[in-house]
């Protein structure tokens, strides 16, 4: 757990609640705790229904190339004990109580069950409602979880129109079975509504965070457009410049190791955020350079830090990691760290930009090779780049976490297909032999 859990953790056990987090995890687990439960609880759900997604996902993609049967059961089951294993920074993705674990988990369970879904209605089974039900919830978790996750709306309205009997029964684009889509939206606004009026969430506005951050790197590659921003100018320290980094928020904020900003600037100053509009209005192309040197930042691959959180934070609620497997989880630690030094796991296991790569590579073979099983398969493969450019309109911090939802749904994909290539191989050599 680092601060952020930390924090999530004090707005459970007090009811307090803001919204530099999305409230939803720390309230839901305030109903674990009322219950008896504990926060060790909600993290075994989390690995349980990872790992489980995780299967079923890499099982229904083999499914799809016509891999199936006992005999090739144990390739899903291979993948998953890869992603756990030390290679990977899975296993402490999954412990951690975090919004971006939740997404990921997510994301997971929202290709499984649209290809499920998807695969019962077209083979004329038994509607599977359940499973609608479960999908339906999941998107709505998603969009909960995380601000950004809000660009994948146009994404979620379209599976679920594939998946509308107008469309599973003609295959044909109409205006019919876009009411669940529409539903969707409208739950969504629902909830965020309800969570903030029923819980008394307070508004913290972290998106002056990078709105501060974005006007400082304007300001540090030409202090010509002070004329747009004469509030932060104002309050900008002698060593600013050097301060500067680019798509990360720790400058300008109070726990920021070197300060860009003095203790007397206001981010949520009225007059700042006015300026900073102003700044989009006269100087958009500036603002856009400064996002695109933050993105690049987060899926740069030399940038081989935070691949997970190695410990607890310190806390005021007596929260302390278990010593009985202290040695266990010091060794694994080190193991992971430092395979994911090595070349080889940092590309394909510690990095974003090879995964972003594949999946542009797979959407653009899709459409010029026609290579996909289906059109669920096609749409599943826009979700990760999606969120992952989500991250060009407004990145915190270079932190590998935020993107890691991307790049493990590729990874899944990617390694499944991998086992679809092996498993032809397999069967073609067996069928020469045979004959």
């Amino acid at each position: 757990m680092n601060g952020d859990s930390v924090s999530q953790y004090g707005q459970a056990v007090t009811g307090n609640y803001d919204d530099w987090h999305p409230p939803v995890m720390a309230i839901m687990l305030h109903y674990v705790l009322r219950l008896g439960g504990n926060i060790g609880i909600l993290t075994l759900i989390q690995i349980v229904s990872g790992c489980l997604g995780i299967y079923l996902l890499s099982k229904k993609i083999l499914g799809l190339f016509n891999i199936s049967g006992n005999k090739y059961s144990y390739l899903p089951l291979l993948l998953l004990l890869i992603l756990l294993s030390p290679v990977s920074p899975l296993p402490f993705h999954l412990m951690a109580f975090i919004k971006d674990t939740w997404v990921e988990i997510g994301f997971i369970w929202i290709a499984y069950l649209s290809l499920h879904i998807y695969d019962v209605k077209t083979n004329k089974a038994k509607k599977a409602r359940w499973s609608f039900i479960l999908l339906f919830t999941s998107m709505i978790f998603v969009l909960l979880a995380r601000h950004n996750a809000i660009v994948l709306v146009p994404l979620f309205i379209f599976l679920l129109y594939l998946l509308s009997n107008s469309y599973t029964s003609t295959k044909k684009f109409k205006l019919q079975g876009i009411e669940n889509g529409l539903l969707l939206v409208l739950a969504y606004f629902f909830f965020s509504h309800q969570i903030y009026n029923s819980y008394h969430v307070t508004k913290t506005h972290p998106e002056n965070q990078v709105y501060a951050t974005e006007c400082l790197g304007v300001l540090v590659n030409n202090t010509d457009n002070k004329v747009y921003l004469p509030y932060m100018y104002s309050h900008l320290t002698p060593n600013y410049a050097s301060a500067y980094i680019p798509g990360n928020v720790a400058p300008i904020m109070w726990w920021g190791p070197v300060k860009a900003v003095d203790s007397t600037f206001d981010r949520d100053d009225s007059q700042f955020t006015a300026q900073y509009y102003n700044l989009l209005k006269h100087a958009p192309l500036s603002v856009l350079k400064i996002k695109w040197d933050g993105f690049k930042m987060m899926i740069h691959s030399r940038n081989r830090r935070h691949w997970f959180h190695p410990q607890l934070d310190s806390n005021n609620y007596g929260l302390t990691q278990n010593e009985y497997f202290k040695s266990i989880r010091t060794n694994w630690i080190s193991r992971t760290e430092r395979l994911l030094s090595a070349t080889l796991f940092a590309y394909a296991f510690g990095g974003h930009l090879l995964w972003l790569l594949i999946d542009i590579a797979f959407i653009l073979l899709v459409f010029i090779k026609r290579l996909s099983p289906n059109i669920i398969f096609t749409t599943i493969l826009f979700m990760p780049a999606l969120y992952c450019f989500s991250y060009l309109l407004a990145s915190t911090d270079p932190d590998f976490r935020f993107i890691y939802p991307s790049t493990l749904l590729m990874q899944i994909i990617f390694f499944s297909l991998i086992s679809v290539l092996i498993s032809n191989k397999f069967r073609l050599k067996q069928s020469l032999t045979s004959s």
